[in-house]
């Protein structure tokens, strides 16, 4: 209406002469100023209201953006939830503080093809969940770290469980950190590698009898140690463990490591590492009689707890350990092996010396490499580049092979010798990976024991174990 108006004042405006020229040009003028003036009232309206609607559309964008805006800094301020490779996480919007759940699932199974031993050694076949271990792990004022881990399975554990972790670490002097609780200090490269991350079944019996001595998962203590991206130096003062039976006075041990990667570049990385435990104060049974400590190891698959060499109860005053480990990757081939030498004061007689010895290499087949892990100094496990279920994935495979021997004879036909045994364990097989977080390991192994002056008790077998695993 208001266009037409202008419109017509426009014409009118054209015509005045002529209205002009007429008898009653006074009154026509007249009525055109009329016309004129509405027009000009209605231009004035017209302006005023889209001035009024610019302004109202500024306001609702200022609205929107302060609206996008407050919700951008709700949002920020929530913690963040993720789902990470079936890992739950949460953590604070700043950071400071996290949380994340943590699990494995080990179920061994075993076969021991056992013809050649002497009646009456019989290893046992079957099944056994190896490890079940439940837990969280995060980070607490940003400077802290705690990690909870209960287990359930294991070999000769306690049926209703154990704490095989709990431990809280302070990281705020880089690259020293400290940690105390229950955990397993740092003590050489198989130790390192975890047992989720293994490449056989289990560890090599040297390598094993290594950190169990003052080692392994659930023992109590206190750890300062200085990790950069090519070294680990670590120290820990270690007692006994939480699955241990009530003492008088608990082991006192210190477990000491150090590792240099040597060689970083050109598709190849060396690991040095040596590593030593000394036992100053063995553990009293009761407040006049210390208790005694035995050397052994198993079959090296874990369905059968038996200790096929075992140096029997030795009244050892300390007990000295140490040991050297080299891993080499080269591409999608990976080699590792270890020397460990054992000594045991006794509170009388002689002074027994044990040693032990193993080499591993493994091959990919599916063109992966392992990766290294500077917080552990040791060597990850394959991670898939085509995993099963993508678009012509089946994962990643590996082939492997292993030696291990132990000698836990000392003078084993004297009166005061040891007769612990000797054993060596020739093992091959192959790993899959389906996927990260999943895994499916084969091992046949060929085990070999012998007694001095007891035939009886030798061992020859054949054995095949298949692992399935679980991580997250």
């Amino acid at each position: 209406m208001a266009y037409r108006k202008i419109s017509l004042a426009a014409a009118l405006l054209a015509a005045a002469p002529a209205y002009a020229a007429g008898t009653d040009a006074p009154a026509r003028l007249d009525a055109l100023e009329r016309q004129l003036g509405e027009v000009q009232r209605q231009l004035t309206q017209i302006k005023a209201s889209h001035q009024t609607n610019s302004d109202t559309l500024n306001q609702i964008r200022k609205d929107m953006a302060d609206s996008h805006a407050a919700l951008a800094k709700r949002i920020a301020g929530q913690p963040r939830v993720r789902l990470d490779n079936g890992r739950f996480s949460v953590t604070s919007a700043d950071g400071d503080f996290s949380l994340a759940l943590r699990g494995i699932a080990q179920l061994d199974a075993g076969y021991f093809a056992q013809g050649k031993n002497p009646p009456g050694v019989d290893l046992n076949s079957g099944t056994n969940f190896r490890r079940a271990q439940f837990g969280f792990a995060g980070t607490a004022w940003r400077d802290w770290s705690y990690t909870f881990t209960y287990e359930f399975g294991g070999v000769n554990a306690p049926r209703n469980g154990y704490i095989y972790r709990a431990m809280i670490q302070y990281d705020g002097f880089k690259p020293f950190g400290i940690r105390i609780g229950a955990f397993a200090p740092p003590s050489g490269i198989e130790d390192g590698n975890g047992g989720s991350n293994l490449i056989f079944l289990e560890r090599a019996s040297a390598a094993n009898i290594s950190r169990g001595i003052a080692g392994a998962g659930g023992r109590e203590g206190i750890n300062i140690f200085a990790q950069g991206r090519r070294y680990l130096l670590s120290l820990a003062y270690t007692g006994g463990r939480t699955t241990d039976a009530a003492t008088f006075d608990e082991q006192q041990a210190l477990v000491g490591r150090a590792a240099w990667l040597a060689h970083d570049g050109d598709g190849v990385q060396w690991l040095i590492d040596g590593h030593a435990t000394h036992v100053f104060k063995v553990a009293d049974t009761t407040a006049t009689t210390p208790a005694n400590i035995s050397l052994g190891a198993g079959p090296e698959l874990a369905v059968d707890p038996t200790r096929t060499v075992d140096t029997g109860p030795l009244d050892a005053r300390k007990v000295t350990e140490f040991g050297f480990e080299s891993a080499a990757l080269i591409d999608r081939f990976y080699g590792q092996g270890g020397w460990f030498h054992y000594d045991i004061s006794r509170r009388s007689g002689s002074e027994p010396q044990f040693q032990g010895w193993y080499a591993m290499a493994t091959w990919s087949l599916t063109g992966e490499t392992r990766r290294y892990d500077a917080a552990t100094a040791s060597f990850r496990d394959l991670r898939p580049v085509h995993p099963l279920g993508s678009p012509g994935g089946a994962g990643a495979w590996e082939i492997k092979a292993r030696y291990s021997a132990i000698d836990l004879d000392h003078q084993p036909l004297s009166a005061a010798g040891v007769a612990g045994g000797v054993q060596n364990v020739w093992s091959t097989g192959l790993n899959w990976y389906p996927t990260d977080g999943l895994r499916f390991m084969l091992d046949y192994d060929n085990i070999h024991v012998h007694h001095v002056g007891a035939p009886a008790t030798d061992i020859s077998a054949d054995a095949i174990g298949l692992r399935s695993q679980i991580s997250f």
